[in-house]
């Protein structure tokens, strides 16, 4: 309510420009303006996920998550800025999604400037491209289940959730419990019905947290 940058090398940490003696590119003036740095970025990570089609990517075997629920309409573009948390850092990324009835195509990229992931997911089968740079944990479906467990909802949700499973919402809160055990708890932090433009998701499971802000919002043409 969740993919390899050319360069990098797994570590523990992202790397930055400077980690890897990349120097800083000289396209983005220093002094940008925030609004201005995050609308080249949002252009930069489109093009990314146009470059996908390029590319013959293989695909991502099924993990244990919730279980994915179709892609959903309108066709809209998001653009959204991902702080998350693990046990032993914290990161920022900026994550473009495109999503339709069909579809849905998704590209993250470090503060940094590294590529973290582009996938996409038709319904049935998820294509990835995932950095090494990211967490173990995090797989193309753990990306998508938490879109889904935060966006989705939750009557859609609850048709594919297994016997034991529960996912249940009350006031800002939606919780996911198996056989009793609280194991992501959502928190919408802002109270827009379409598209909710702030939230945190805490993954007890996996021991991370999101926040997550929405920064444009825009619907696409049928």
């Amino acid at each position: 309510m969740p993919l390899s940058p050319v360069g990098a090398t797994p570590t523990s940490r992202l790397a930055t420009n400077r980690d890897v003696g990349v120097a800083p590119t000289e396209s983005i003036p220093t002094k940008v303006a925030p609004t201005s740095r995050i609308i080249l970025m949002g252009i930069f990570l489109l093009g990314l996920m146009s470059g996908c089609a390029l590319v013959q990517p293989k695909p991502v075997a099924k993990a244990e998550w919730m279980p994915l629920s179709q892609p959903l309409g309108p066709p809209r573009r998001i653009v959204q800025h991902i702080n998350a948390v693990w046990a032993d850092r914290e990161e920022s990324l900026l994550a473009v999604l495109e999503l339709d009835a069909q579809h849905i195509a998704m590209a993250g990229l470090s503060a940094s400037g590294l590529s973290l992931f582009n996938l996409t997911y038709d319904g049935n089968t998820v294509v990835s491209d995932k950095s090494p740079l990211l967490p173990e944990p995090v797989n193309p479906e753990t990306i998508i289940s938490d879109l889904q467990l935060t966006f989705w909802p939750l009557a859609i949700l609850e048709k594919n959730l297994p016997a034991e499973w529960r996912l249940e919402q009350a006031g800002n809160k939606r919780l996911l419990t198996i056989n009793g055990k609280k194991y992501v708890e959502i928190t919408y932090l802002s109270a827009e019905t379409d598209w909710p433009r702030a939230v945190e998701l805490v993954n007890l499971q996996y021991n991370y947290r999101l926040n997550i802000k929405t920064i444009s919002y825009d619907l696409l043409p049928e």
